[in-house]
């Protein structure tokens, strides 16, 4: 059974300690009273596309305060997984590589948390360049995988490991496009081997 939970608006410079307890105690004060099997959660977190909304969902894969992105063919994004979001990075810069320094200057921006409106984070970039609603959109859609993140790994790396991938596979053309990374700690070797200094989260 489907219930649809209140919309969660992060915006602003908002704190990454801060923005994990919003969204989890969101999910508290909705799905206390109302957890039973086959119960399915949805809350609207975003505008995409101009009339459209782009939500999350629990339970997510872990099945603890996890959530899942939903993303749909529109998006361009397959299925929304980690690789997905990386490749669909990576066809951003070959669109076009003016438009793609825009986006990773505003991709920094809400990954320190400066401003966790992607509108408002996109006037802060002090390039004119514009970006279309595709940009748009898979900056919504990482802005809330780095929160997910957040929530999921609050002990260790949070967004870096994502934001350091995506990085990392941006950086260089020639990075196999197969290659995986199990955990931070293998994928900082990996930079290191190739000169690409890790970025934390707490950097700014």
């Amino acid at each position: 059974m489907e219930i649809r939970g209140p919309r969660i608006s992060i915006r602003g410079k908002i704190k990454r300690h801060e923005i994990v307890r919003r969204v989890v105690n969101t999910f508290i004060d909705t799905e206390h009273d109302k957890k039973r099997k086959g119960a399915y959660f949805v809350y609207p977190v975003e505008n995409v596309n101009s009339d459209n909304e782009l939500c999350i969902a629990r339970p997510g894969h872990k099945k603890n305060f996890d959530f899942k992105v939903l993303v749909e063919d529109r998006h361009d994004v397959n299925k929304g997984k980690h690789d997905d979001i990386i490749e669909a990075v990576r066809s951003l810069k070959r669109l076009s590589i003016r438009r793609f320094r825009k986006f990773w200057e505003v991709l920094e921006i809400i990954y320190f948390c400066v401003e966790n409106d992607v509108g408002k984070a996109i006037g802060k970039s002090p390039r004119r360049t514009k970006l279309t609603a595709k940009y748009v959109d898979i900056l919504k859609i990482i802005k809330w995988m780095f929160i997910m993140e957040d929530i999921v790994y609050w002990d260790n790396e949070g967004r870096a490991f994502l934001y350091n991938a995506l990085l990392y596979f941006s950086a260089l053309e020639e990075a196999d496009e197969g290659e995986e990374f199990k955990n931070p700690d293998e994928l900082k070797r990996k930079m290191k081997k190739k000169g690409i200094s890790w970025v934390k989260a707490d950097a700014a």
